[in-house]
């Protein structure tokens, strides 16, 4: 399409200044809702496992690396089973009365 002469043509230069200082056409801020609260999520399963598998394993490596201090590994292992259980009853009775509060 030719020019002719009739309709100016727009300055690129003039264009791109006026397109930066014009903001651009958006939703007013107070227009747009603000979300509600999020819910409070719990921990999942998963992710208590195996961090106490590896807060056990952990244990285990430092209790093995003193050399002043013996355990023998079915007595570390049943101590762990033990201290695991222990965490878990106490776990669920926190969730208990956490529910109930």
């Amino acid at each position: 399409m030719s020019n002719d002469e009739t309709t100016p043509i727009p300055d690129p230069a003039s264009t791109t200044a006026a397109a930066a200082t014009t903001p651009a056409a958006g939703p007013d801020p107070a227009a747009v809702p603000v979300p509600a609260a999020r819910a409070r999520r719990s921990p999942r399963f998963g992710t208590v496992f195996w961090g106490v598998v590896l807060l056990v394993f952990a244990a285990t490596m430092a209790v093995t690396a003193l050399p002043w201090f013996s355990v023998d590994p079915v007595t570390l292992l049943l101590g762990a089973c033990i201290a695991a259980g222990v965490l878990l009853v106490v776990a669920g009775v926190a969730a208990v009365v956490a529910r109930r509060g």
